[in-house]
């Protein structure tokens, strides 16, 4: 692994010291599992139309033991099997193979870190590889900046989180990041590059609401640091700058019932203070675009018992390249509904629609995307 990896780990360990599993101590064997059908649809800037159908799947197993009173190391391994896969493949290294995660037929190891319990303290902390999200809370949760995984994809974080629960009210999230050279683990839109900076390091930083007040059951403002991975002028222009992402999220309840029934409103906004020139991404025109996204959520949560429905609507512009949920100069518009079993099973339906903000003065028009997927979901604990 990367230095810095093994930076963070070196720390983990010295303030682990004497935290080693417990005698006898016994392997907590977990697991989560989703299968589903896909059908999507493309309308190309030329008019041209296409279509694709794929059974998608994913498979995750974890183990978990105690090292002590308060520490904890977690491994999880996560295969994609899916009808569009070419061949299988298991590995275990920093970079992704694909620039959204890992690809259709992998398996890797999505966590493998050590963990700190706040316990008594007011520290917690995870270092080496874990899933980091925070997103908007809601039957179709997204992000505008961390998203591990949703879906059936596949991704991780490599390097330390750290959260400080001492203030009032209120948690402090601080995340080191290692972004790899080539595919960066966690989603990086280009142009933001890593390849003149072996180390790639990402910091983000947020503050987030421990509680509700009132209706508002959701507060958060956080700040994404990638240092000199913006190529303001395109990847073959040695031109780099640090990429500054800032978001704020927030959702308000509405006649909640006791029985679990709600209406859950959401909204996200974000800015990027500086971006990339416009013909850094192939479109026509001087200067630089537009760095702004934001998502609005609506959901019905348990309308009726073990039923949900959420809709989103959401906008990103040219600038904005870190979230997994949203592509840069794009809208998008989802239906989702969910069907709870019980606690550990769930169906699910989304349909949803992407379209290009902006698109070179040479193209027809703007590239158009509609998918629906059927999916079922379910997780289990060993003995």
């Amino acid at each position: 692994m990367a230095m810095v990896i093994r930076v963070v780990l070196a720390i983990a360990a010295a303030m682990a010291t004497g935290a080693a599993p417990a005698a006898n101590a016994p392997w907590r064997l977990s697991g989560d599992v989703r299968v589903g059908t896909l059908h999507s649809e493309r309308v190309a800037r030329d008019g041209a139309g296409s279509s694709d159908d794929e059974l998608r799947s994913r498979i995750r197993l974890a183990a978990d033991v105690a090292m002590g009173e308060r520490w904890n190391f977690r491994a999880r391994a996560a295969s994609r099997p899916s009808s569009a896969q070419d061949g299988m493949r298991a590995y275990v290294r920093g970079p992704a193979p694909e620039s959204g995660g890992a690809a259709a037929g992998d398996t890797t190891l999505d966590e493998f870190y050590f963990e700190r319990g706040r316990g008594e303290g007011q520290w917690w902390l995870r270092a080496g590889r874990f899933q980091s999200r925070f997103d908007l809370q809601g039957v179709a949760a997204k992000s505008l900046d961390r998203n591990d995984s949703p879906n059936m994809d596949v991704n991780w974080t490599d390097g330390l989180h750290v959260r400080y629960d001492g203030l009032p009210g209120w948690r402090v999230h601080g995340v080191l990041e290692r972004n790899a050279s080539r595919f960066p683990s966690s989603v990086r839109r280009p142009p933001l590059d890593f390849s003149r900076n072996p180390a790639g390091p990402g910091v983000f930083l947020g503050l987030e609401a421990a509680q509700r007040a009132g209706p508002v059951v959701q507060r958060m403002v956080s700040v994404t640091w990638l240092p000199d991975a913006l190529a303001i002028q395109g990847l073959t222009s040695p031109a780099r700058s640090d990429y500054i992402a800032i978001t704020a999220r927030a959702a308000v309840a509405f006649l909640e019932s006791g029985s679990g029934r709600r209406i859950l409103l959401g909204g996200e906004i974000g800015q990027a203070p500086k971006t990339p020139y416009r013909s850094a991404l192939g479109l026509d025109g001087g200067g630089r675009v537009g760095g702004k996204a934001w998502q609005a959520a609506l959901s019905f949560e348990q309308f009726r018992p073990g039923h949900s429905l959420g809709v989103v609507l959401g906008r990103a512009q040219a600038g904005w390249l870190l979230s997994p949920d949203f592509r840069n100069n794009d809208r998008l518009a989802e239906l989702r509904y969910q069907w709870r079993l019980n606690s550990d099973w769930s169906i699910e339906a989304r349909v949803r629609e992407r379209e290009e903000l902006h698109v070179p003065a040479s193209a027809l028009r703007p590239r158009r995307d509609r998918d629906a997927y059927l999916r079922l979901s379910g997780r289990f604990t060993g003995p």
